[in-house]
C-alpha cells in the first residue's frame, strides 16, 4: 500500500453532499496532484476550487439560470451552464429536490430521456443539452431545482448546482390605503392600514410618510374566503400604522403617506393618501374690537370664500 504522501488517487472517486446547505450541492471526483478546497460564501452557498497540475483540465463553472418566481400557466426555461476545458461530456442530469426527471446522454439513442413528475410537462422538443422547457407550470413545482454535470472518461468529473424556484398566483390590483380622518393636530397619532390584493405567497408591504420609510404597528394575512388547496391558498396582507405627528410631518401643510407592495419582481406598485395639518384659527384681537364696534353697523357682511 502507498504511503499518505504518495499521489494514489488516480483512480478514486468520492462525493461530498452538503445536506444543510440549500443553495449548492456538489460532487467532486479527485486526480493525480489534485487538491480540493471549500470555503464559504455568505453562509448560503458553498464554492469549490479544484487546484490542479499546470496544463490539466478539468469541469468548472457549472451554474443554472432559473427563474425565482413564475406565473401559475407559465412557460419557463431552466439553463444549465458549465465548461467542460475539453473534456468529453457524459452527461447532464435535471433533478426536483432529489427526484431526477431529466438526463441527456450524448453517446446514448435516444440521447435524451424522460422521467415523470406528477403535474410536470416537459417540451421535449424545445429542450437541449443545456435547457430544459416547462410548460403550464403549476404550484407544486415550486422547489428545488439542481443541475448535474458529469464528464466521460477518464476522469469522470462530476458537479451539481441548484437553486429555488416559486409558482406563484399574481395579484390583480393595487393596495388600498384607509387612514382615520383626512385633518391631524401635531401631537396626535396618524392612524390607519393597508391591505393588498390576493396572491400566493403572501406580498411584502411598506409604509412610506413623506418618503421615508416609517415601520408598522402590526401586520397579519388574511386567507381568501373557500380556497380550494388550504396548503397554498391565496392571502392578503394588511399592515397598520400609528405614527405619531410632531412639527416635521407637516413642512407645506399637507403630509403624503404612501404603501409600497412588491411581489418577487413580476409585481411593484404603490398608493398614496394625503393628510392636511389642522390648523387652529386665529383669536381675534380685543383692541381691534373694540375699535371696530362703533363701525360695525355701517360694514357690509364678509362672504366666505370657496375652497
Amino acid at each position: 500500500m502507498k504511503s499518505a504522501g504518495q499521489n494514489w488517487l488516480a483512480t478514486t472517486k468520492f462525493s461530498i453532499r452538503f445536506r444543510n446547505v440549500h443553495v449548492q450541492e456538489f460532487h467532486v471526483s479527485l486526480m493525480p496532484l489534485h487538491r480540493i478546497c471549500f470555503r464559504a460564501i455568505r453562509s448560503s452557498k458553498i464554492a469549490v476550487d479544484i487546484f490542479k497540475p499546470e496544463g490539466s483540465v478539468a469541469l468548472k463553472d457549472v451554474s443554472v439560470t432559473i427563474p425565482q418566481a413564475a406565473n401559475i400557466g407559465d412557460t419557463i426555461t431552466l439553463q444549465c451552464h458549465y465548461d467542460l476545458e475539453g473534456e468529453p461530456l457524459y452527461t447532464v442530469k435535471w433533478y426536483k429536490g432529489q427526484r431526477e426527471f431529466f438526463r441527456y446522454i450524448p453517446k446514448e439513442l435516444p440521447s435524451t430521456q424522460i422521467f415523470p413528475y406528477y403535474g410536470m410537462d416537459i417540451d421535449i422538443g424545445k429542450s437541449t443539452p443545456n435547457t430544459v422547457v416547462l410548460r403550464n407550470v403549476q404550484q407544486n413545482m415550486t422547489g428545488k431545482y439542481g443541475c448535474e454535470v458529469s464528464t466521460d472518461a477518464p476522469n469522470f468529473y462530476t458537479l451539481i448546482t441548484s437553486a429555488n424556484m416559486y409558482i406563484v398566483q399574481m395579484p390583480v390590483g393595487d393596495p388600498e390605503v384607509f387612514v382615520e380622518k383626512d385633518i391631524y393636530e401635531i401631537g396626535y397619532p396618524l392612524k390607519g392600514n393597508c391591505s393588498s390584493p390576493l396572491s400566493y405567497p403572501a406580498m411584502n408591504l411598506t409604509w412610506y410618510l413623506n418618503g421615508k420609510r416609517v415601520k408598522e404597528s402590526f401586520k397579519i394575512s388574511v386567507s381568501a374566503p373557500g380556497a380550494i388547496n388550504e396548503k397554498r391558498k391565496p392571502v392578503s396582507t394588511i399592515i397598520g400604522l400609528e405614527h405619531e405627528i410632531d412639527a416635521s410631518t407637516f413642512k407645506t401643510g399637507k403630509a403624503v403617506l404612501r404603501c409600497s407592495a412588491e411581489f418577487f419582481h413580476l409585481y411593484q406598485r404603490h398608493a398614496e393618501y394625503t393628510v392636511e395639518e389642522e390648523r387652529p384659527r386665529p383669536r381675534p384681537s380685543s383692541v381691534l374690537g373694540t375699535r371696530d364696534a362703533s363701525s360695525e353697523t355701517n360694514r357690509m357682511p364678509c362672504k366666505s370664500r370657496s375652497k
